[in-house]
């Protein structure tokens, strides 16, 4: 395997038409919501973002023709034949949402990496490039050393996520057979328009889906964003970060076991009716803290979202990205971290403004998250859901 390269600094990101916004916007929403509708049945605390996922999907899609790129198209709820341009506004749009530090931090980075024994073609890896800010990487994969391989794909992440995701392909993650594999990760962080008081965290009963235990429960009065879905089963609260260009929107079931149901009855134009409808009222809040920490090999839940032909080296039909036949993808390796504190994400001491919390007004709508939620990092701007999470024990 060959010594890595110098890093360069990606190239300027390309310009985003404004027709072509809500295109994007509207992939990802969907892909977000079919992603969590498939993950669904998976058992425990889950992140994911199918804003970095989406990206790592459209380069595949740039390299791929025939039936393989209509089923990608419809799994990206996009047109087929898309044009450089809309692939290029995936790639706009994540440089957009890309805050490197400051009050908001949010990296994100994907990347195709693929067996050196396929003639990759040089228009396709300088289009990877150009476009998406990452050249898709060739590896020796079928007999080479896959631990220094491993190495490469993931302290390119950690180089370009800020040293905030050091590995997104596991251990087991690759093997003689790996063909093509996409990564991708994406991390956020950020202070809360309005922190929470850090002397008011106390502990309190969290109702969770195999355990009963207290955990540190923040609390604050706060004047947010409240709605209610499904005729009352689910409330619905928008908590804004600082700056108001990004929140957080939980979607909290009124029965403690309400989660399953109200995974399988959530759609994107549903949830977007919801905060529509959203009005502001004074909340007394109680929000649990926790950290997520996600790493998923997603190739089977697109498979069955109906990207089948790309993962088979039969029937895939890659040409646009390599001359020879059977080059199939073989993972789509994501991890994604967010933490929830008093004063927003990954946040320590006291914080910068106390906000009271003694006895709540009377007219205060009490709101306490005490069993398992849904939640989504939002673009307020575009409406875009650039995170879905879902916890079911914070400890």
């Amino acid at each position: 395997m060959k010594a890595a390269e110098p890093a360069e600094p990606p190239p300027p990101p390309p310009r985003v038409a404004t027709e072509l916004k809500p295109v994007v916007v509207r992939s990802i929403n969907e892909l977000t919501i079919d992603l969590q509708r498939k993950l669904a049945k998976q058992p425990g605390n889950l992140l994911v973002s199918g804003m970095s996922v989406a990206v790592a999907l459209a380069q595949v899609h740039a390299g791929s023709g025939g039936a393989t790129a209509k089923e990608l198209a419809k799994v990206l709820n996009i047109d087929a034949p898309a044009a450089d341009g809309l692939h290029a506004a995936f790639a706009g749009m994540l440089a957009r949402w890309t805050h490197p530090d400051g009050n908001i931090t949010l990296t994100a980075a994907s990347r195709l990496f693929g067996e050196q024994r396929f003639a990759f073609k040089p228009e396709f890896i300088d289009r990877t490039r150009t476009v998406f800010a990452a050249a898709l990487e060739p590896l020796d994969l079928a007999a080479g050393d896959l631990t220094a391989a491993r190495a490469r794909i993931n302290g390119w992440m950690r180089d370009r996520t800020g040293d905030h995701i050091d590995e997104v392909v596991p251990a087991d993650g690759l093997a003689a057979t790996t063909l093509l594999l996409a990564a991708d990760a994406a991390y956020f962080k950020a202070d809360w328009q309005e922190p929470f008081d850090a002397s008011a965290t106390t502990d309190q009963m969290f109702h969770g889906v195999e355990h009963r235990r207290p955990v540190p429960m923040m609390h604050a009065v706060q004047r947010l964003r409240l709605a209610f879905g499904l005729a009352g089963k689910i409330r619905v609260l928008e908590i804004p970060y600082k700056g108001g260009e990004y929140s957080m929107v939980i979607l909290l079931p009124s029965k403690r076991d309400g989660l399953k149901a109200m995974e399988k009855s959530i759609s994107a134009a549903k949830l977007q009716s919801w905060l529509d409808a959203a009005k502001p009222i004074s909340i007394d809040l109680k929000l649990p803290r926790f950290t997520l920490d996600s790493h998923v090999d997603l190739g089977p839940a697109l498979f069955k979202l109906g990207a089948a032909r790309v993962f088979d080296p039969k029937k895939a039909d890659l040409s646009a990205m390599a001359g020879e036949k059977k080059l199939a993808l073989s993972a789509v390796h994501h991890r994604a971290r967010l933490a929830v504190e008093e004063r927003g994400s990954e946040a320590t001491g006291v914080p910068a403004i106390e906000i009271a919390v003694g006895n709540a007004p009377a007219q205060s709508i009490p709101f306490v998250v005490d069993h398992p939620f849904l939640f989504y990092i939002r673009d307020t701007r575009s409406g875009a859901l650039l995170f879905y999470g879902r916890v079911t024990d914070p400890a």
